[in-house]
């Protein structure tokens, strides 16, 4: 699927929240941030869109997605942070399937 995005594209997955608007480095953001020549320590407070592809609630071809930065706690180490608007379906901001 191609998505235009403002920011550099990472792959996430939404199954792995972590908290709300926190979500773990799974292995795809990993290879992403690495074609980009980043780690997540260099990418620490670096912009990126947020994309998962799947089938939305329609049953067609949609995308979850979010604009955030990498972050870092104590408690979670390096993580995806989702900026105060959250995970959205791409139909529903478009308002039309992907």
């Amino acid at each position: 699927m191609q998505i235009k995005t403002a920011h550099p594209r990472l792959y996430f997955d939404g199954n792995s929240q972590l908290a709300e608007h926190f979500f773990a480095l799974v292995q795809g953001m990993l290879d992403g941030l690495r074609a980009l020549g980043q780690t997540p320590e260099s990418a620490l407070g670096s912009r990126f869109t947020f994309v998962q592809e799947e089938i939305g609630p329609s049953g067609k071809s949609d995308a979850l997605l979010f604009n955030g930065t990498i972050a870092h706690t104590s408690a979670f180490g390096h993580f995806a942070l989702a900026d105060a608007g959250g995970v959205h379906w791409l139909s529903e901001i478009f308002g039309h399937e992907a």
